[in-house]
Parts: C-alpha cells; sequence; structure tokens
C-alpha cells in the first residue's frame, strides 16, 4: 500500500519520465513536492532490521538441528517439516538483512 506521500512523488516520476531527461524545473518541482510532501520512513531502521535478521538465522540452526535429530531418529516427515522451516527462517533472515523493502517483498511473496 502506498501513502499519499509517496503517492505523489510516484505519481510524479510516472508523469514526468526518466529523471535522468528532466529539465532543471522539472528537477525543482520535484525538490519542492518532496520537501512539501516528504516519504513515509520505512517502519524499521536498519539496526532494528540487523537484529531481526540475527534472529531468525539464530532460529533457522535451532530449526534445522532438530530436523537433524529428528532424521536420525526415523521421523522423517516431522524432519521435513522442520527443514522447510528453517529454510524459510534463513530467507527471512537474509532479506531482513538487505533491508526493510526486500522484506517486506518477501512477507508479501513477490
Amino acid at each position: 500500500m502506498t501513502t499519499p506521500d509517496t503517492d505523489t512523488l510516484t505519481r510524479f516520476r510516472d508523469q514526468h519520465g526518466d529523471p535522468i531527461q528532466w529539465c532543471a524545473a522539472e528537477i525543482d518541482s520535484y525538490t519542492v513536492l518532496g520537501e512539501m510532501a516528504p516519504p513515509v520512513p520505512p517502519p524499521y531502521s536498519h539496526a532494528d532490521m540487523q537484529a531481526m535478521s540475527a534472529t531468525y538465522a539464530r532460529s533457522a540452526d535451532v530449526k534445522q538441528a532438530l530436523a537433524d535429530q529428528l532424521s536420525a531418529e526415523g521421523h522423517d516427515a516431522a524432519a521435513g517439516i522442520w527443514a522447510r522451516g528453517a529454510q524459510d527462517a534463513r530467507q527471512h533472515a537474509d532479506a531482513a538483512r538487505l533491508g526493510y523493502p526486500h522484506y517486506e517483498a518477501v512477507l508479501n511473496g513477490w
């Protein structure tokens, strides 16, 4: 979902095309529009995302260890479930490490 502020800047870029080809007046208009309606910052800071990534990575390690233990005991179906959970946690950790836009994309299945 886009907010009205980011929607305004996005709409300006859509209407005026590639910023590389803008004239000075278009650049000034875009700058003023951004100052009047700045984009909303992401809900999580870089530090928050790094902490979240570390948590997901630890979770993946624990889940994989449990999957290995279950597999060694012959519980292949349960081991597969936990291994899939570890894979998901690793995917979330990787996305969180790259920042909120990547993390949001993984959450939304993009």
